[in-house]
Protein backbone atom coordinates (compact mmCIF):
# COMPACT_ATOMS: atom_id res chain seq x y z
CA UNK A 1 0.00 0.00 0.00
CA UNK A 2 2.75 2.36 0.64
CA UNK A 3 4.09 2.26 -2.75
CA UNK A 4 0.59 2.57 -4.36
CA UNK A 5 0.51 5.82 -2.79
CA UNK A 6 3.90 6.44 -3.32
CA UNK A 7 3.40 5.21 -7.20
CA UNK A 8 0.09 7.80 -7.06
CA UNK A 9 2.70 11.07 -7.09
CA UNK A 10 3.59 10.08 -10.50
CA UNK A 11 -0.31 10.33 -11.67
CA UNK A 12 0.75 13.81 -13.99
CA UNK A 13 2.03 11.39 -16.49
CA UNK A 14 -0.65 9.04 -16.83
CA UNK A 15 -2.20 8.52 -20.15
CA UNK A 16 -4.64 5.67 -21.85
CA UNK A 17 -4.56 4.59 -25.34
CA UNK A 18 -7.70 6.18 -26.81
CA UNK A 19 -8.49 8.88 -24.34
CA UNK A 20 -7.07 11.79 -25.87
CA UNK A 21 -7.84 13.82 -22.80
CA UNK A 22 -5.48 13.22 -20.07
CA UNK A 23 -7.40 14.53 -17.46
CA UNK A 24 -10.26 11.75 -18.28
CA UNK A 25 -7.59 9.26 -18.54
CA UNK A 26 -5.72 10.56 -14.85
CA UNK A 27 -9.04 10.47 -13.54
CA UNK A 28 -9.60 6.66 -14.46
CA UNK A 29 -5.95 5.25 -13.21
CA UNK A 30 -6.87 7.45 -10.00
CA UNK A 31 -10.05 5.44 -9.12
CA UNK A 32 -8.43 2.18 -10.36
CA UNK A 33 -5.58 2.82 -7.75
CA UNK A 34 -8.00 3.62 -4.81
CA UNK A 35 -10.20 0.40 -5.63
CA UNK A 36 -6.59 -1.79 -5.55
CA UNK A 37 -5.16 -0.40 -2.98
CA UNK A 38 -8.94 -0.85 -0.63
CA UNK A 39 -8.84 -4.27 -1.96
CA UNK A 40 -5.92 -4.90 0.48
CA UNK A 41 -7.75 -3.49 3.71
CA UNK A 42 -10.33 -6.67 3.31
CA UNK A 43 -7.80 -9.12 4.84
CA UNK A 44 -9.28 -11.98 3.13
CA UNK A 45 -6.81 -13.24 -0.11
CA UNK A 46 -9.64 -14.15 -2.45
CA UNK A 47 -12.29 -11.07 -1.90
CA UNK A 48 -8.91 -9.26 -2.60
CA UNK A 49 -7.99 -10.88 -5.72
CA UNK A 50 -11.46 -10.81 -6.85
CA UNK A 51 -11.77 -7.10 -6.59
CA UNK A 52 -8.17 -7.27 -8.62
CA UNK A 53 -9.74 -9.15 -11.40
CA UNK A 54 -12.37 -6.59 -11.60
CA UNK A 55 -9.92 -3.86 -11.80
CA UNK A 56 -8.07 -5.61 -14.82
CA UNK A 57 -11.19 -6.71 -16.56
CA UNK A 58 -12.61 -3.21 -16.46
CA UNK A 59 -8.85 -2.07 -18.13
CA UNK A 60 -8.60 -4.99 -20.30
CA UNK A 61 -11.93 -4.21 -22.35
CA UNK A 62 -10.63 -0.50 -22.51
CA UNK A 63 -13.42 1.05 -19.56
CA UNK A 64 -16.12 0.56 -22.78
CA UNK A 65 -18.68 -0.95 -20.36
CA UNK A 66 -18.87 -2.13 -16.34
CA UNK A 67 -18.62 1.12 -14.56
CA UNK A 68 -21.64 0.10 -12.61
CA UNK A 69 -19.94 -3.83 -11.63
CA UNK A 70 -16.85 -1.90 -10.56
CA UNK A 71 -18.27 0.45 -8.26
CA UNK A 72 -20.93 -1.88 -7.06
CA UNK A 73 -18.05 -4.29 -6.15
CA UNK A 74 -16.25 -1.66 -4.79
CA UNK A 75 -19.06 -0.22 -2.43
CA UNK A 76 -19.64 -3.78 -1.60
CA UNK A 77 -16.05 -4.62 -1.10
CA UNK A 78 -16.50 -1.33 1.71
CA UNK A 79 -19.61 -2.70 3.39
CA UNK A 80 -17.67 -6.20 3.58
CA UNK A 81 -14.30 -3.96 5.37
CA UNK A 82 -17.05 -1.74 7.72
CA UNK A 83 -18.55 -5.01 9.22
CA UNK A 84 -15.55 -7.06 9.83
CA UNK A 85 -14.22 -4.05 11.86
CA UNK A 86 -17.04 -2.95 13.86
CA UNK A 87 -18.55 -6.72 14.21
CA UNK A 88 -16.61 -8.96 17.12
CA UNK A 89 -18.05 -12.10 17.52
CA UNK A 90 -19.82 -10.87 20.47
CA UNK A 91 -21.98 -9.42 17.97
CA UNK A 92 -22.88 -11.69 16.03
CA UNK A 93 -26.33 -12.48 17.56
CA UNK A 94 -26.86 -8.51 17.51
CA UNK A 95 -26.99 -8.99 13.35
CA UNK A 96 -28.74 -11.92 13.39
CA UNK A 97 -31.72 -10.82 15.49
CA UNK A 98 -31.75 -7.50 13.70
CA UNK A 99 -32.36 -9.75 10.52
CA UNK A 100 -34.66 -11.84 11.66
CA UNK A 101 -36.85 -9.14 13.17
CA UNK A 102 -36.80 -7.46 9.37
CA UNK A 103 -37.61 -10.75 7.90
CA UNK A 104 -40.84 -10.00 10.53
CA UNK A 105 -42.00 -6.88 9.48
CA UNK A 106 -42.00 -8.13 6.07
CA UNK A 107 -44.03 -10.71 6.64
CA UNK A 108 -46.28 -8.79 8.59
CA UNK A 109 -46.76 -6.51 5.45
CA UNK A 110 -47.34 -9.62 3.43
CA UNK A 111 -50.47 -9.61 5.39
CA UNK A 112 -51.47 -6.31 5.26
CA UNK A 113 -51.13 -6.53 1.11
CA UNK A 114 -53.22 -9.63 0.89
CA UNK A 115 -55.81 -8.11 2.29
CA UNK A 116 -55.63 -5.23 -0.07
CA UNK A 117 -54.08 -2.16 1.88
CA UNK A 118 -50.75 -1.90 0.29
CA UNK A 119 -49.48 1.45 0.29
CA UNK A 120 -45.99 1.00 -1.01
CA UNK A 121 -46.63 -0.93 -3.97
CA UNK A 122 -49.00 -0.73 -6.85
CA UNK A 123 -49.58 -3.60 -9.79
CA UNK A 124 -49.09 -1.91 -13.53
CA UNK A 125 -51.72 -3.01 -16.21
CA UNK A 126 -50.70 -4.01 -19.32
CA UNK A 127 -52.95 -4.02 -22.39
CA UNK A 128 -50.97 -4.06 -25.55
CA UNK A 129 -48.93 -1.47 -23.57
CA UNK A 130 -48.97 0.55 -20.37
CA UNK A 131 -52.33 1.31 -19.28
CA UNK A 132 -52.92 2.01 -15.59
CA UNK A 133 -51.88 0.87 -11.79
CA UNK A 134 -54.00 -1.44 -9.76
CA UNK A 135 -54.03 -2.69 -6.31
CA UNK A 136 -51.23 -4.94 -5.57
CA UNK A 137 -52.30 -8.42 -3.82
CA UNK A 138 -49.14 -10.12 -4.14
CA UNK A 139 -46.99 -10.63 -0.80
CA UNK A 140 -44.06 -8.55 -1.67
CA UNK A 141 -43.07 -7.63 1.78
CA UNK A 142 -40.63 -4.74 1.31
CA UNK A 143 -38.74 -6.76 -1.26
CA UNK A 144 -40.89 -5.45 -3.93
CA UNK A 145 -41.39 -8.86 -5.64
CA UNK A 146 -42.26 -12.31 -4.60
CA UNK A 147 -39.53 -13.91 -5.58
CA UNK A 148 -37.22 -11.91 -4.13
CA UNK A 149 -39.60 -12.24 -0.52
CA UNK A 150 -39.42 -16.25 -1.07
CA UNK A 151 -35.50 -15.44 -1.66
CA UNK A 152 -35.49 -13.73 1.84
CA UNK A 153 -37.29 -15.93 3.94
CA UNK A 154 -35.07 -18.94 2.62
CA UNK A 155 -32.46 -16.85 4.30
CA UNK A 156 -33.98 -16.66 7.52
CA UNK A 157 -34.73 -20.47 8.36
CA UNK A 158 -31.48 -21.63 8.88
CA UNK A 159 -31.16 -18.18 11.18
CA UNK A 160 -33.93 -18.59 12.95
CA UNK A 161 -33.57 -22.12 13.75
CA UNK A 162 -30.77 -21.84 15.41
CA UNK A 163 -32.58 -18.99 18.87
CA UNK A 164 -33.08 -22.40 20.49
CA UNK A 165 -36.00 -21.87 22.29
CA UNK A 166 -39.15 -23.59 21.04
CA UNK A 167 -40.86 -20.72 19.27
CA UNK A 168 -37.90 -20.38 16.76
CA UNK A 169 -37.99 -24.12 15.87
CA UNK A 170 -41.92 -23.30 15.32
CA UNK A 171 -41.38 -20.12 13.15
CA UNK A 172 -38.43 -22.02 11.08
CA UNK A 173 -41.47 -24.31 10.71
CA UNK A 174 -44.10 -21.76 9.71
CA UNK A 175 -41.59 -20.23 7.23
CA UNK A 176 -41.27 -23.00 5.05
CA UNK A 177 -45.24 -23.22 5.04
CA UNK A 178 -44.69 -19.57 3.84
CA UNK A 179 -41.58 -20.52 1.08
CA UNK A 180 -44.89 -23.33 0.09
CA UNK A 181 -47.35 -20.19 -0.28
CA UNK A 182 -45.07 -18.39 -2.44
CA UNK A 183 -44.76 -20.56 -4.84
CA UNK A 184 -40.99 -20.61 -5.19
CA UNK A 185 -39.78 -23.62 -5.78
CA UNK A 186 -35.75 -23.14 -5.47
CA UNK A 187 -36.16 -21.05 -2.46
CA UNK A 188 -38.62 -23.47 -0.43
CA UNK A 189 -35.47 -26.24 -1.47
CA UNK A 190 -32.77 -24.36 -0.62
CA UNK A 191 -34.48 -23.32 2.82
CA UNK A 192 -35.91 -26.87 3.44
CA UNK A 193 -31.99 -27.55 2.79
CA UNK A 194 -31.07 -25.09 4.77
CA UNK A 195 -33.18 -26.30 8.17
CA UNK A 196 -31.91 -29.77 7.49
CA UNK A 197 -28.26 -28.63 8.07
CA UNK A 198 -28.70 -27.02 11.56
CA UNK A 199 -30.81 -30.14 12.48
CA UNK A 200 -27.53 -32.84 11.47
CA UNK A 201 -26.04 -30.67 14.95
CA UNK A 202 -29.26 -31.18 16.78
CA UNK A 203 -30.56 -34.37 16.19
CA UNK A 204 -29.43 -38.08 16.75
CA UNK A 205 -27.99 -39.22 13.02
CA UNK A 206 -30.92 -41.90 12.40
CA UNK A 207 -33.07 -39.50 12.70
CA UNK A 208 -31.66 -36.88 10.88
CA UNK A 209 -31.56 -39.72 7.77
CA UNK A 210 -35.15 -40.16 8.07
CA UNK A 211 -36.43 -36.62 8.04
CA UNK A 212 -34.09 -35.91 4.97
CA UNK A 213 -35.78 -39.02 3.30
CA UNK A 214 -39.31 -37.16 4.11
CA UNK A 215 -37.67 -33.52 2.85
CA UNK A 216 -36.52 -35.57 -0.33
CA UNK A 217 -40.28 -36.96 -1.03
CA UNK A 218 -42.03 -33.89 -0.32
CA UNK A 219 -39.39 -31.84 -2.35
CA UNK A 220 -40.12 -34.06 -5.60
CA UNK A 221 -44.11 -33.82 -4.91
CA UNK A 222 -43.74 -30.12 -4.46
CA UNK A 223 -41.65 -29.56 -7.81
CA UNK A 224 -44.29 -32.02 -9.15
CA UNK A 225 -47.81 -30.22 -7.19
CA UNK A 226 -47.24 -27.08 -6.67
CA UNK A 227 -44.59 -25.01 -8.25
CA UNK A 228 -42.63 -27.30 -11.07
CA UNK A 229 -39.13 -26.11 -11.44
CA UNK A 230 -38.86 -23.71 -14.99
CA UNK A 231 -37.45 -25.16 -17.18
CA UNK A 232 -37.11 -21.94 -19.80
CA UNK A 233 -33.81 -20.71 -18.31
CA UNK A 234 -32.17 -24.43 -19.32
CA UNK A 235 -32.04 -23.73 -22.97
CA UNK A 236 -31.08 -19.95 -22.08
CA UNK A 237 -27.95 -21.58 -19.97
CA UNK A 238 -26.71 -23.86 -22.65
CA UNK A 239 -26.91 -21.14 -25.05
CA UNK A 240 -24.82 -18.93 -22.86
CA UNK A 241 -22.40 -21.44 -22.12
CA UNK A 242 -21.79 -21.96 -25.88
CA UNK A 243 -21.33 -18.37 -26.06
CA UNK A 244 -18.59 -18.18 -23.01
CA UNK A 245 -16.51 -20.92 -24.69
CA UNK A 246 -15.85 -17.98 -27.10
CA UNK A 247 -13.62 -16.31 -24.21
CA UNK A 248 -13.57 -18.50 -21.51
CA UNK A 249 -10.41 -16.64 -19.62
CA UNK A 250 -12.05 -13.39 -19.39
CA UNK A 251 -15.57 -14.10 -20.06
CA UNK A 252 -16.92 -11.11 -22.17
CA UNK A 253 -16.87 -8.47 -19.76
CA UNK A 254 -18.42 -6.67 -17.01
CA UNK A 255 -22.07 -6.13 -17.40
CA UNK A 256 -21.59 -7.20 -20.86
CA UNK A 257 -24.93 -10.20 -20.19
CA UNK A 258 -27.47 -7.89 -20.72
CA UNK A 259 -26.19 -5.26 -23.02
CA UNK A 260 -24.07 -4.69 -25.98
CA UNK A 261 -20.49 -3.79 -25.50
CA UNK A 262 -17.88 -2.62 -28.25
CA UNK A 263 -16.97 -6.79 -28.45
CA UNK A 264 -20.50 -8.04 -27.68
CA UNK A 265 -23.02 -6.87 -30.69
CA UNK A 266 -26.06 -9.24 -29.17
CA UNK A 267 -28.30 -9.85 -26.65
CA UNK A 268 -30.45 -12.92 -25.32
CA UNK A 269 -34.56 -12.85 -26.03
CA UNK A 270 -36.72 -14.31 -23.51
CA UNK A 271 -40.21 -13.76 -24.89
CA UNK A 272 -41.30 -12.12 -28.41
CA UNK A 273 -45.13 -10.98 -27.96
CA UNK A 274 -47.53 -9.12 -30.05
CA UNK A 275 -45.91 -10.31 -32.95
CA UNK A 276 -47.99 -10.92 -36.62
CA UNK A 277 -47.50 -12.30 -40.15
CA UNK A 278 -48.18 -10.78 -43.47
CA UNK A 279 -47.63 -11.24 -46.89
CA UNK A 280 -46.03 -8.37 -49.58
CA UNK A 281 -47.17 -8.14 -52.88
CA UNK A 282 -44.14 -9.68 -53.98
CA UNK A 283 -45.15 -12.75 -52.25
CA UNK A 284 -42.49 -12.56 -49.47
CA UNK A 285 -43.61 -13.23 -45.97
CA UNK A 286 -42.78 -10.57 -43.38
CA UNK A 287 -42.97 -10.89 -39.32
CA UNK A 288 -43.88 -7.54 -37.40
CA UNK A 289 -42.52 -8.01 -34.13
CA UNK A 290 -43.70 -5.30 -31.38
CA UNK A 291 -42.65 -6.78 -28.24
CA UNK A 292 -39.11 -8.60 -27.56
CA UNK A 293 -38.66 -9.31 -23.86
CA UNK A 294 -34.53 -9.62 -23.05
CA UNK A 295 -32.83 -11.57 -20.10
CA UNK A 296 -31.25 -9.28 -17.95
CA UNK A 297 -29.68 -11.77 -15.74
CA UNK A 298 -29.21 -15.25 -16.31
CA UNK A 299 -30.60 -16.27 -13.35
CA UNK A 300 -27.87 -18.33 -12.56
CA UNK A 301 -25.04 -16.76 -10.20
CA UNK A 302 -22.22 -19.51 -11.45
CA UNK A 303 -22.96 -18.62 -15.47
CA UNK A 304 -22.96 -15.25 -14.50
CA UNK A 305 -19.45 -14.91 -13.27
CA UNK A 306 -18.49 -17.56 -16.12
CA UNK A 307 -19.89 -15.18 -18.41
CA UNK A 308 -18.60 -11.69 -17.40
CA UNK A 309 -15.65 -12.44 -15.19
CA UNK A 310 -14.61 -15.75 -16.86
CA UNK A 311 -13.01 -19.17 -15.94
CA UNK A 312 -10.79 -16.97 -13.31
CA UNK A 313 -13.56 -15.49 -11.58
CA UNK A 314 -15.45 -18.68 -10.93
CA UNK A 315 -12.45 -19.99 -9.49
CA UNK A 316 -11.84 -16.89 -7.19
CA UNK A 317 -15.69 -17.30 -5.97
CA UNK A 318 -15.19 -20.97 -5.36
CA UNK A 319 -11.68 -20.83 -3.50
CA UNK A 320 -13.36 -18.09 -1.19
CA UNK A 321 -15.94 -20.45 -0.72
CA UNK A 322 -14.24 -23.50 -0.03
CA UNK A 323 -12.27 -21.32 2.57
CA UNK A 324 -15.41 -20.85 4.41
CA UNK A 325 -16.02 -24.70 4.26
CA UNK A 326 -13.06 -25.34 5.13
CA UNK A 327 -12.87 -22.87 8.39
CA UNK A 328 -15.83 -24.22 9.73
CA UNK A 329 -14.60 -27.62 9.27
CA UNK A 330 -12.34 -26.63 12.60
CA UNK A 331 -14.67 -23.70 14.29
CA UNK A 332 -16.64 -24.30 17.39
CA UNK A 333 -20.44 -25.22 16.41
CA UNK A 334 -22.22 -22.55 18.33
CA UNK A 335 -25.55 -21.71 17.08
CA UNK A 336 -24.19 -18.23 15.23
CA UNK A 337 -21.73 -19.89 13.57
CA UNK A 338 -24.26 -22.72 12.71
CA UNK A 339 -26.87 -20.65 11.87
CA UNK A 340 -24.46 -18.20 9.53
CA UNK A 341 -23.37 -21.29 7.54
CA UNK A 342 -26.98 -22.77 7.16
CA UNK A 343 -27.48 -19.03 5.83
CA UNK A 344 -24.42 -19.21 3.12
CA UNK A 345 -25.49 -22.72 1.89
CA UNK A 346 -29.00 -21.56 1.40
CA UNK A 347 -27.27 -18.33 -0.62
CA UNK A 348 -25.30 -20.76 -2.33
CA UNK A 349 -28.42 -23.06 -3.32
CA UNK A 350 -30.88 -19.87 -4.06
CA UNK A 351 -28.09 -18.66 -6.41
CA UNK A 352 -28.38 -21.19 -8.63
CA UNK A 353 -31.90 -19.63 -10.02
CA UNK A 354 -31.64 -16.31 -8.73
CA UNK A 355 -29.29 -13.17 -8.56
CA UNK A 356 -29.90 -12.01 -5.04
CA UNK A 357 -26.12 -10.78 -4.96
CA UNK A 358 -26.65 -8.81 -7.70
CA UNK A 359 -29.44 -6.88 -5.85
CA UNK A 360 -28.83 -4.24 -3.32
CA UNK A 361 -31.60 -4.99 -1.23
CA UNK A 362 -30.39 -8.36 -1.30
CA UNK A 363 -26.51 -7.86 -1.52
CA UNK A 364 -26.89 -5.37 2.15
CA UNK A 365 -28.31 -9.08 3.75
CA UNK A 366 -25.93 -11.39 2.11
CA UNK A 367 -22.59 -9.12 2.61
CA UNK A 368 -22.35 -8.63 6.67
CA UNK A 369 -23.02 -11.82 7.05
CA UNK A 370 -20.51 -13.07 5.27
CA UNK A 371 -18.35 -10.84 7.24
CA UNK A 372 -19.44 -11.85 10.19
CA UNK A 373 -19.48 -15.53 9.60
CA UNK A 374 -15.76 -15.10 8.89
CA UNK A 375 -15.04 -13.10 12.24
CA UNK A 376 -16.70 -15.61 14.02
CA UNK A 377 -14.46 -18.38 12.39
CA UNK A 378 -11.08 -16.83 12.56
CA UNK A 379 -8.71 -18.55 14.65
Amino acid sequence: MRCGIVALLFLSVANLQGLTDNREAQQIVFMLMLVSLFSLLVRNIWVTLFILWTVFLYSFFKFASGSIYLSNIFLGSVLYYLTKASFKKEHAGFFINGFLWFVFLNIAYCSVQVLGYDFMFSKILYNEGFVSYGKNLTPNGFMGSQAIMATLTAFAVPLLATRGSAWAWAGAAGLLVLLVLFKTSLCFLAGAGGLLFVLYYKLPRKIWIGLVLIAALSGLGYVQKIDKIGTERFVQWQRVLSDWKVHPITGWGLDSFANETPTKDFRYAQTIDDYSYHKEPDGKEYTDIKWIKWWDNPHNLYISLLYEFGLVGLILFAGYMRQNFMRFKVAIKNSNTVGLMGFILVVLGVSAGHFPLFLARTAVLIIPAFAIYENLTEE
